[in-house]
């Protein structure tokens, strides 16, 4: 483990920010069957909500994740970037909490958990440290991100089965993009 640690305090931040985009992607394609997840567990999905309207989600969030690390780390400048995209990681940890959490409350592995749990959360905990530890962003910033994680975390135990709003809004995103591209 220490070895690991070494090599990633090694390499360079926005390598490490691009790192952090492709586990990203990774844990989306690990989510492709969600909608099932979703169905069976969810009161307040959209009705229209299919396995097709979710992979449309999941290209839209990618290209999305793009367009943010590319806007972060183009200009070459690592403050800059850890500006940008620490909440994005914010905003994944937050998601991953959430996998985490139905995973144990539905007694049932979520879809994206695994990317989640081994992933995401110490990856992406691991890019807010070396941010502060290589004084890219203040502490007010990396506590704002944590006031957001858990903000999200607790909407989420309060919503139990009932689908969190954002999630829903998610869903009704996919849902219009379904509809439109074919």
């Amino acid at each position: 483990m220490n070895n690991l640690m070494t090599l990633f305090n090694q390499v360079n931040f926005l390598t490490l920010l691009w790192i952090f985009f492709f586990i990203f992607v990774l844990h989306e394609f690990e989510e492709w069957n969600i909608d099932r997840f979703e169905r069976k567990h969810f009161v307040g999905l959209p009705p229209a909500a299919t396995d097709r309207s979710a992979r449309m989600w999941i290209f839209c969030v990618c290209l999305i994740g793009l367009t943010w690390i590319l806007a972060a780390t183009l200009p070459g400048q690592p403050a800059l970037a850890a500006w940008i995209f620490l909440p994005a990681v914010a905003i994944l940890i937050q998601n991953s909490l959430q996998h985490v959490y139905w995973t144990f409350f539905f007694k049932q592995t979520a879809p994206g958990v695994f990317t989640a749990a081994f992933l995401l959360i110490p990856y992406g905990s691991f890019l807010i440290l070396r941010a502060l530890h290589l004084g890219y962003v203040p502490l007010w910033y990396a506590a704002i991100l944590l006031l957001f994680i858990a903000a999200g975390s607790i909407q989420t135990i309060l919503a139990g089965s009932k689908m969190p709003p954002l999630i829903r809004g998610i869903n009704e995103i996919g849902i219009w993009l379904a509809e439109r591209i074919r």
